[in-house]
């Protein structure tokens, strides 16, 4: 799919060099483009490169475009510009062959019809459940935890209140999501009620507003008065990217915003909570980061659900219970503020070179974070030969240890870092990761590969080569510097790719 944007003034779904020169020609793209909805009808109507449905249409299939994703008038522009000998049969064929081979090895000549009937033995099985929970268990991030975690079984009938607008209801399915029947999605709320009363505790709910936009103070001040009571308060806050709610979203395709913090009154409902002095565990459900400070300074833990999917809530609750130890890791950078964006852990040396008059020049949270309930401590990395010649392979071997007293899994980071460079290069890189079971005292070695194309790069004249030189080789647990270890490889000699 082309994207809305254009590329040095031509629309991306008019552009030649980008479809057919660059994807097709260069890089051997054998698949078929289809057009963003109404994109290629907005190369006339917001781009103003064509002067009409028809020019715009053309100038799409010409340059690359096979399919259409939507409008009732592009088959007829297409129709009279081949008519017109605008436009050749060829590309039309070429486009209509890419299309109709996709459905061929799809199967769909064969079987062109859905079973309804079979609806059931083919969606939200056994096996779909199970891959879904799975992946919430493992895409769950822990990115606080003061000692209040894992809540221990109890036999005095503690209670724990949950409220927060993401806490009972289906924004954990994120966008693009019709609403499911209620049996298919356990909410966060409905999670931990279930695994917390078999933990001992009493589990209570209170809605303080499912609408993020429209966060009453009555509700919030009823909110700080029920969580009064409780051994502790579980908020679930963040954002709503429910597309059939399109006046609720505060995020979601669509739905920019012009801060990272938490929208409206979230951030109020959780202080009155917190002056309670009931200890405080933060759930954030939401599809992007979530800049927030004062939740990392003063609440002891914060968990990072992001959209986790119709069991979402079990997993959660998995999670905050010790079921299962929280194990993923960040995929991006998080930024105290959306003042410091662009923030990236693989920045040029020359980024963040000056501090900032009012804020850290450090993130909130760095790529590839994320805590345990166990600790793992690393080796500093080995390596096979500390020269790398043409042709060859060097191993990369690290021993990772579970220094605890619970299971776990880690995932285990490869960075690496070109010290001199005739064009700049980012401060480190990610070049391998791996997951790895470990049991409480257990020690595993991690093994990694390191080729010329790791080491590649485009050079000040635009030749993709290893230029010869020392390479930083860094093995942790993120991407921060304190939790990496480092090794040197030289580069005896210039390899070009």
């Amino acid at each position: 799919m082309a994207a809305h944007n254009e590329i040095n003034g031509i629309p991306s779904h008019m552009s030649k060099w980008l479809m057919t020169d660059l994807l097709r020609n260069q890089w051997g793209f054998k698949g078929f483009y289809v057009s963003d909805w109404l994109d290629i009808e907005r190369i006339n109507t917001l781009h103003t490169t064509a002067k009409d449905m028809k020019e715009a249409s053309y100038l799409s299939v010409a340059a690359g475009m096979d399919m259409h994703m939507h409008g009732p008038f592009f088959t007829d522009a297409i129709i009279e510009s081949v008519k017109e000998g605008t436009l050749s049969i060829n590309r039309v064929n070429e486009a209509c062959h890419k299309i109709l081979t996709a459905k061929f090895n799809l199967g769909l000549f064969e079987n062109r019809f859905v079973d309804l009937e079979k609806k059931e033995e083919l969606l939200f099985t056994e096996e779909h459940k199970t891959t879904a929970l799975e992946s919430a268990r493992k895409g769950i991030v822990l990115l606080k935890n003061n000692g209040i975690l894992p809540l221990q079984k109890t036999t005095s009938k503690k209670k724990i209140f949950v409220t927060g607008p993401n806490a009972n209801n289906q924004s954990i399915l994120g966008d693009w999501h019709a609403a499911q029947p209620d049996e298919n999605v356990i909410t966060i709320y409905e999670g931990i009620k279930t695994l917390g009363e078999t933990k001992g505790y009493a589990v209570t709910f209170f809605d303080s507003g499912e609408n993020i936009r429209k966060i009453q103070s009555s509700k919030i001040q009823e909110a700080a008065e029920k969580a009064k009571n409780a051994d502790y308060a579980i908020v679930v806050v963040g954002d709503n990217s429910m597309r059939y709610k399109w006046k609720d979203k505060t995020a979601g395709e669509n739905m920019g915003r012009a801060n990272l913090d938490l929208f409206g009154k979230q951030l109020e409902l959780v202080q009155a909570i917190e002056k309670t002095g009931t200890p405080v565990i933060i759930v954030l459900v939401n599809g992007k980061p979530i800049s927030e400070p004062w939740l990392q300074k003063n609440i002891p833990a914060i968990l990072e659900s992001w959209e986790p999917g119709n069991l979402g809530g079990q997993a959660v609750a998995e999670i905050l219970f010790g079921e299962v130890n929280p194990s993923g890791k960040l995929p991006l950078t998080v930024a105290r503020s959306v003042g410091q964006l662009r923030m990236i852990y693989n920045h040029k040396p020359s980024a963040y070179f000056h501090k900032y008059a009012d804020e850290k020049n450090t993130p909130l949270y760095p790529f590839g974070f994320g805590l345990s309930y166990t600790k793992y401590s690393y080796s500093t990395p080995k390596l096979s030969s500390t020269t790398f010649k043409e042709n060859e392979v060097v191993t990369v071997t690290v021993e990772v240890t579970n220094s605890g007293k619970i299971d776990g899994e880690e995932i285990v980071q490869l960075y690496i870092r070109d010290k001199v460079s005739s064009a700049t290069r980012p401060v480190k890189e990610l070049k391998g990761y791996q997951r790895v079971a470990l049991k409480a005292g257990e020690t595993k070695t991690v093994s990694f590969t390191i080729d010329a194309e790791i080491l590649a790069f485009y050079d000040i004249n635009m030749t993709y080569c290893v230029e010869p030189g020392e390479f930083i080789i860094m093995t942790g647990s993120s991407s921060n510097d304190r939790d990496l270890k480092l090794t040197i490889l030289e580069v005896t000699n210039r390899i070009e790719l």
